[in-house]
């Protein structure tokens, strides 16, 4: 198992090093054709250099027609000093230019190996062959450093530790479904992820493909994770206090007993995801699709749900006590209200034009 994470770990590198990060071997011949081409360049400015300051002075002198040599000599040098300064600032500029070249593709050179040694470290494991977490976990923090330095590298990052979440903690790996808390490399790669220096949602950072994941109880607390796709995956008894999940989705993704207080999950789409117990009080669901979920014993108080799709949404046990923005029609549209919590405005004449929705549910929601 470990081998085969450690040979598609390779894989996924090899195939951003060809699409978009250059090799140390390829940086290295760039330095040595931009020095040669440098030296040559400085070269003929010498040249043009020495012959702007022999001729020019003269060609300038001589429209005032001095006839004495002394005076001739001295307008002429007085022009070449002048005409130095001028050509030395614009060297010293050139200078500075190809300094800064140097610079930035020594840099690109230390990114590339830094980028290389962090990857496989992700792949690191023990002698009896199980993940060696203490090296994988250098290897994660090594490429979130890489990423906020380097913006070019920064996607491709988010896209390999995306893809080492999706190997190693899939819902449909049998060694996972035995597991009953996310392990700790996983755990630090969505800590990652939700503190990411960019929205994911933003120009060109797609929506990071993170379905059918294993996440239960996992803490990320003040996260960020804008777009991210999390269809059917498991975030049974997470903690998500206070964190942006704006857009994202989380249709049929288990999250019983989550916490998720005053997050805001504004357009989120959460069809037929599992909220039973779950704590969404002070939260931000405006817009946000709950058509088919359960919120069996969901707490919901304080939260906005102005515009929110509840149709055929479970609210049995559901605390709903002032809410805000919820309207009389939204809640025509769901499954059930039984033993449900809503302010007398709302209950009474709900109870009085749907009654049906009061009463005992005949299935239990899986």
């Amino acid at each position: 198992m470990a081998k085969e994470e450690c040979m598609d770990l390779r894989e996924a590198f090899k195939k951003y090093k060809q699409s978009k990060i250059p090799s140390v071997s390829e940086i290295r011949e760039k330095a040595s054709q931009h020095s040669k081409t440098s030296l040559f360049i400085v070269i003929i400015l010498v040249a043009l250099l020495l012959l702007a300051l022999q001729f020019i002075p003269h060609f300038q002198v001589a429209q005032f027609k001095i006839t004495n040599p002394k005076d001739l000599a001295d307008a002429e040098n007085s022009y070449r000093a002048t005409l130095a300064q001028i050509l030395g600032g614009i060297a010293v500029g050139i200078g500075i230019y190809y300094t800064w070249q140097r610079n930035n593709i020594a840099q690109e050179g230390q990114i590339t190996e830094r980028f290389t040694r962090a990857v496989d470290q992700l792949g690191a494991v023990d002698k009896d062959g199980d993940p060696a977490i203490e090296i994988r976990l250098g290897g994660i923090y090594a490429l979130e450093r890489i990423a906020n330095e380097s913006d070019k590298d920064y996607l491709p990052i988010m896209e390999i530790l995306t893809a080492y979440v999706k190997k190693n903690a899939s819902i449909e790996d049998s060694k996972v479904k035995e597991q009953n808390k996310i392990r700790l490399d996983i755990q630090t790669i969505l800590t990652v992820i939700g503190r990411c220096k960019y929205p994911i949602s933003d120009g060109e950072y797609s929506r990071l493909d993170m379905s059918k994941i294993f996440a239960a109880h996992v803490d990320l607390q003040e996260a960020s994770f804008g777009d991210i796709d999390f269809d059917e995956a498991n975030f049974e008894g997470a903690f998500l206090p206070s964190s942006i999940l704006e857009g994202t989705n989380f249709c049929r993704t288990n999250l019983k007993n989550a916490k998720l207080v005053a997050c805001n999950l504004e357009q989120a789409l959460l069809s037929k995801a599992n909220l039973e117990g779950s704590v969404l009080a002070m939260a931000n669901l405006k817009g946000a699709h709950l058509n088919g979920t359960n919120l069996k014993g969901a707490n919901l108080q304080w939260s906005n749900l102005e515009k929110a799709d509840l149709e055929e949404a479970n609210l049995e046990e559901t605390n709903l006590i002032e809410t805000e923005n919820l309207t009389i029609e939204q809640l025509s549209k769901v499954k059930t209200l039984y033993k449900t919590k809503l302010d007398p405005e709302l209950e009474k004449p709900l109870r009085e034009k749907y009654p049906a929705l009061f009463d005992e549910s005949d299935q239990d929601e899986p």
